[in-house]
């Protein structure tokens, strides 16, 4: 491939990988607005509606670092379509689901497949254009956040016209894009796809690494925060009496604002402090999302919108800063600060349950929202030189 065809014929990659997170994150928000339909017709407990994002979280995000580990050095991008179809079939199939046990065997299977797709795509991605991590990031983010955004419309608008059982026609974009991508795949050379590998347990304890960690730490306190806002919006949006249509609206207005927050954090990244970017973004969403808990009135959903925005300002930086830590294995790096960190902040969304039925679901929300701002005074704790990094020295996957 020339010179003039490779940038072209990378974007169309970037762009496969982008619709696939759509298709992803599309499948993985469709069960959220509908914790509430889950709770009501299994008759269970709020505590024992709190695990099924626990269970959505384990299997989905502590187990990226796992997958991102094992995709380095395959072929990601058949790897990545595997993710794809596993999150189609079995998210579509919750509607035929008998029991509770069922049903939580369904998300967990889809989970595993969230898990495959995300450490496997994102460390792949920002190697199609080395030059441009920043751009390629927050276009693949992009894609994610905007198949957030229909995933709860989708949901909620099957069930309210067609009923939970006609969910399995939302199966075919997932087969669809698998195809693609397997197609795909199959017809790069195994460089093109493949990571270097070659990662030992005792590397990740160097100093070298701990900053690393360090991101993996804030990204576990700004997860508590976005787990806990997605996973309960609609129980608090039940008990102030929003119906289920309304929740759909609400959460996919959310994941919206939260797109347009990863565009202008893509953007933003090269050209001001990623450390100021990072800390400007928990600080500000945590307020946010405080106040969202106790106004009322018109002010409601907007501050609730503000907060998604201001939220993903600082998603790409978190992302890109952990990938240049380790730049042979990015898909490794990606799954710790992208997957491992969320299935972290999910094993703790039994507690948000409890505490919400001892004192309120407002109050536990706001206690959850309070730790972005420990996360904002840990940025200081990152290397002086990640912000430039950041601008000037992209992730560079090494090829064998």
């Amino acid at each position: 491939m020339s010179e003039t065809q490779q940038p072209e014929g990378s974007f169309r990659r970037v762009w496969l990988l982008t619709l696939a997170h759509a298709a992803v994150d599309f499948y993985m928000l469709m069960p959220p607005p509908l914790y509430a339909v889950f709770k009501s017709h299994f008759r269970l407990s709020l505590f024992q509606t709190s695990f099924l994002p626990s269970f959505v979280s384990v299997c989905g995000a502590i187990a990226q670092p796992l997958m991102g580990y094992f995709s380095d050095g395959r072929n990601r991008l058949v790897l990545a379509g595997l993710g794809v179809l596993l999150c189609g079939v079995f998210i579509s199939s919750i509607g035929f689901a008998p029991t509770v046990y069922v049903l939580t065997a369904s998300l967990v299977l889809a989970s595993l497949g969230s898990s495959l797709f995300h450490p496997t795509a994102g460390g792949l991605v920002t190697s199609f254009l080395p030059g441009r991590s920043n751009l390629t990031m927050a276009i693949f983010l992009t894609g994610g956040t905007f198949g957030m955004s229909i995933g709860p419309i989708t949901a909620t608008q099957i069930v309210e016209r067609f009923g939970i059982e006609q969910m399995w026609i939302c199966v075919f974009p997932g087969v669809i894009v698998f195809g693609l991508l397997y197609l795909t795949g199959r017809a790069q050379p195994p460089t093109e796809t493949s990571g270097s590998g070659g990662l030992s347990l005792k590397a990740l304890r160097g100093k070298e690494i701990r900053p690393l960690w360090t991101l993996y730490g804030i990204s576990v306190l700004r997860s508590l925060t976005h787990t806990g806002f997605v996973s309960f919006i609609a129980l608090i949006g039940a008990s102030r009496g929003w119906p289920t249509a309304k929740i759909g609206w609400v959460l996919s207005g959310y994941l919206i604002s939260s797109t347009l927050g990863r565009i202008c954090g893509g953007y933003l990244a090269d050209r001001v402090s990623a450390r100021g970017l990072l800390a400007f973004s928990n600080a500000t969403s945590g307020a946010c999302h405080i106040l969202f808990c106790f106004v009322a009135g018109g002010l409601t959903i907007p501050t609730f919108f503000l907060a998604g925005f201001l939220f993903d300002l600082g998603i790409t930086t978190n992302i890109v800063l952990a990938q240049q830590i380790m730049p042979r294995n990015t898909s490794t790096a990606t799954g710790v600060v992208m997957g491992f960190s969320w299935g972290t902040a999910g094993l703790m969304m039994p507690l948000v349950g409890r505490l919400a039925e001892f004192a309120s679901l407002p109050i536990a929300l706001a206690g959850v929202s309070m730790f972005m701002f420990p996360a904002a005074l840990l940025v200081a704790a990152l290397p002086s030189g990640s912000d430039e990094g950041n601008r000037l020295k992209p992730p560079d996957v090494v090829k064998q």
